[in-house]
């Protein structure tokens, strides 16, 4: 483990220790200025202050609320890297969100004479847990720039190139040290080094060598500086390392610069990220949460279609009712998805197929079912289950996505999210009956992983009902 990767270590379980202590101490704030302002008297009666049993498990509470709000809000990722500017607005958010969810749950229901004096309870928890948490964070902050400023914190890195761009950027870097990379080498793409400037660093190989390097070294960051025109190389290398845990920056065009990619930044030459987590994880928990009711609901609502669906199977065809079959999930981890049985039994003793409009496998049944995607009712429990999401990209057997990825590397990134019961793909194109209409529906999944937010899973949620309503399905 690199010593930037041990300090984060340290860093979130501080910035946990600080945070607890932080909403603590502005819950006691909380609590006197109610006591003693707010409510000194109820009934007639002095209220003592006093710190029970109550007050205790208000503070660990609302301390845990804080922190799950901050982690939400992703404050305790990237801890070394996270600039002070975008630490004050998240702290400020998280404090925000903390104080309206302890206005709903405690504050309102206090005995007050004046309106006025919810101002006094909630700015005192708002500006107090602000304060402590700020102070803190800035702080520690401070020290983490100021060790990267001296040389004392630095992020092993790899540049890929060896021409002109390659050359300018350690220059740059070289020059500026603000973003603290210590380049341990350089990668050519043919073994062959066009600009001598590189040379100022080890060569340690060609391109075809990065896994290995990777996995051989502690290394943090990986910079990819190739003239432009070379996308689908670029697209093969990134999805090689998708699983080694670093940081992938590539060398920004004109073209990324115009369509809004690259991010000004306040220190530093200015690279594209790419992104490891396509959802933050305020978008992942309310996701995850839309996922679990929609998926309840539906099995609800669907459930006297499905039980006529089964004694229509049962009925029309020999075999099983439910059909499951293995899949590649999130990671590439495998799943079993189960649905409706829609063919024959036995549809595959000869290999992996896949149907085809006017498929003779597909019971008649099996065809209605197929048209309104009765069949994949069932896999709202894969969803329940936590398989699944309920839209994602469509989920695949390794035998087929082996032969998407061997046509279209970039398509490995389908598997760092959970597949869906639907997906843009679905609605967009539909079935695939072969190979290239898969990689056809893949491209419109992919372009969905660049953009997952609730509202388009809302969207595609829609167009799909649609569909299902009008009987487009194959």
């Amino acid at each position: 483990m690199s010593s930037s990767k041990r300090i984060e270590k340290i860093q979130f379980k501080l910035y946990l220790c600080f945070d607890f202590l932080s909403g603590f101490a502005a819950y006691a704030a909380l609590h006197m200025v109610r006591k003693l302002i707010v409510e000194p008297e109820k009934y007639g009666q002095s209220v003592p202050l006093k710190f029970d049993a109550k007050f205790w498990i208000g503070a660990c509470a609302t301390s845990l609320i804080f922190i799950a709000i901050s982690g939400l809000s992703g404050v305790y990722r990237d801890l070394a890297r996270k600039s002070r500017i975008a630490l004050v607005f998240n702290t400020f958010g998280g404090t925000l969100i903390t104080a309206i969810v302890l206005f709903f749950a405690i504050l309102l229901d206090d005995i007050v004479g004046s309106y006025n004096q919810y101002y006094y309870t909630l700015g005192t928890y708002s500006g107090s847990l602000l304060l402590f948490s700020t102070v803190f964070r800035l702080i520690w902050s401070t020290r983490i720039r100021n060790l990267i400023d001296r040389k004392k914190l630095t992020f092993p890195a790899l540049i890929i190139g060896s021409g002109k761009e390659a050359a300018d950027l350690l220059a740059t870097f070289t020059k500026d040290r603000s973003k603290g990379y210590d380049f341990k080498g350089y990668l050519s793409l043919d073994g062959n080094t066009t600009d001598d400037r590189i040379k100022a660093i080890p060569y340690l190989g060609t391109s075809n060598q990065l896994l290995d390097l990777l996995n051989d070294n502690e290394i943090d960051d990986v910079i990819i500086a190739i003239p432009s025109g070379n996308s689908d190389l670029i697209a093969r290398m990134v999805s090689t390392i998708e699983n080694v845990n670093v940081r992938i920056h590539v060398l920004p065009n004109v073209f990324s610069i115009i369509s809004g990619q690259v991010r000004m930044e306040s220190l530093g030459r200015s690279l594209i990220e790419v992104k490891r987590e396509l959802i933050k994880p305020h978008v992942a928990f309310f996701k995850r949460s839309f996922d679990i009711v929609v998926a309840a609901l539906l099995l609800v609502l669907s459930s006297p279609f499905v039980l006529f669906s089964m004694s229509m199977i049962a009925i029309g065809s020999k075999g099983p009712i439910f059909y499951t079959q293995e899949r590649l999930g999130k990671h590439g981890k495998t799943f079993r998805i189960i649905k409706l049985r829609s063919m024959y039994q036995d549809a595959e003793a000869q290999g992996p197929q896949l149907s085809s409009e006017e498929d003779p496998r597909i019971t008649p049944w099996g065809r209605t079912m197929r048209k309104f995607r009765l069949d994949e009712m069932p896999q709202f429990y894969n969803v329940l289950r936590g398989d699944m999401s309920i839209v994602g990209p469509r989920p695949e057997r390794k035998f087929y996505f082996d032969q998407i990825i061997a046509e279209a590397p970039q398509y490995r990134y389908l598997l760092r999210v959970k597949p869906g019961i639907t997906s843009w793909g679905m609605v967009k194109f539909g079935y695939a009956e072969n190979v290239e209409e898969m990689l056809e529906r893949a491209r419109y999944d992919l372009i969905y992983t660049e953009n997952i937010t609730i509202l388009n899973d809302i969207k595609i949620l829609f167009y799909t009902l649609v569909i299902v309503l009008q009987g487009r399905g194959k």
